[in-house]
């Protein structure tokens, strides 16, 4: 039977997650979630009209539902068996400390790529030889935890511009049919490299004309910067504005995907509880929230008022 997987659709760690699905199941149907909120709507109906008893393993990865579908899947004797929740996400940790669910994997320490990627290779015919899809899961794992900041690692970083360049169906196809061929290790070809290129260029020009919006407020010594743009920007604004002495936090509103970010641009001050008060969700300098009317009314009130 096929399996299905719905993944968050924002980086590259929900994405590989998708290609590791392809390279190690013949028949994969995959969901894109924006985020927590689009995983319930989807999931939901996905249970209520019974889809699951067409596959064979459901996937939720680098997401995690909500307590009430949590407890839905748990009382259906069809569904829990089949399902797995791979997440990474401190604030869905908390959700569920009282609770015991045996369908799901949160470990803090590691993406949903890696989680996802030990699971399989335990469990399933993976293709265990592969140097290059090994790597591709470690620069993942660097890119998607900020570790490839400390190592300076910008093979890992450039995951993030080829998903941009490329889309997110582009980029899944492409990493599937580059991690298919056996190699010893991974790297870039010239075709990528021109890829990176070309979309680094672009994005500077957008970066430079981004950061002359922001809006700074103090409040309570600490520096605030908001600004709206497009959502796969966020993360390189935030780069952008680490030698900015103006700014501790970043507020990234993107419109395209109704998304609010929240980045600790010095990588002190934590942002987690900045989201959760809004309903959102994430790690301790990387959070997100919905971008509905109430939740940008407050985030106008106070910071950009």
């Amino acid at each position: 039977m096929p399996i299905k997987i719905f993944s968050h659709q924002a980086d590259p760690d929900g994405l590989g997650c998708i290609i590791l699905s392809k390279i190690c199941f013949e028949e994969v149907d995959y969901i894109f979630c924006k985020n927590f909120s689009d995983l319930d709507l989807k999931l939901n109906d996905f249970i209520n009209n019974e889809e699951y008893l067409n596959y064979g393993k459901i996937y939720i990865t680098d997401l995690c539902p909500s307590v009430n579908l949590l407890d839905k899947i748990n009382n259906n004797e069809n569904l829990v068996n089949k399902l797995l929740v791979i997440d990474h996400h401190i604030s869905n940790l908390e959700k569920i400390k009282d609770k015991e669910y045996h369908f799901i994997n949160i470990n803090l320490d590691k993406c949903a790529t890696s989680l996802l990627y030990e699971y399989l290779t335990r469990h399933h015919d993976l293709i265990l030889p592969n140097k290059t899809l090994k790597e591709f899961v470690l620069l993942t794992n660097l890119h998607d935890t900020w570790k490839w900041k400390e190592e300076n690692n910008l093979d890992a970083y450039y995951l993030e511009t080829l998903l941009h360049k490329l889309g997110k169906v582009g980029y899944i196809n492409h990493f599937v049919d580059k991690l298919n061929l056996i190699s010893h290790h991974f790297q870039y070809n010239e075709e990528e490299k021109n890829w990176i290129k070309e979309q680094l260029d672009e994005e500077q020009k957008y970066l430079n004309n981004l950061i002359k919006r922001v809006i700074y407020k103090k409040i309570d010594n600490i520096n605030y910067g908001t600004v709206y743009g497009l959502y796969d920007y966020r993360n390189s604004l935030s780069d952008k504005l680490s030698d900015h002495k103006s700014c501790d936090i970043l507020i990234f509103m993107a419109v395209d995907n109704e998304t609010v970010s929240f980045r600790s641009i010095n990588n002190e001050i934590e942002v987690k509880n900045m989201a959760k008060k809004l309903n959102g969700y994430g790690h301790k300098l990387a959070a997100a929230c919905d971008l509905n009317h109430e939740n940008e009314i407050k985030l106008i009130q106070k910071f950009l008022s």
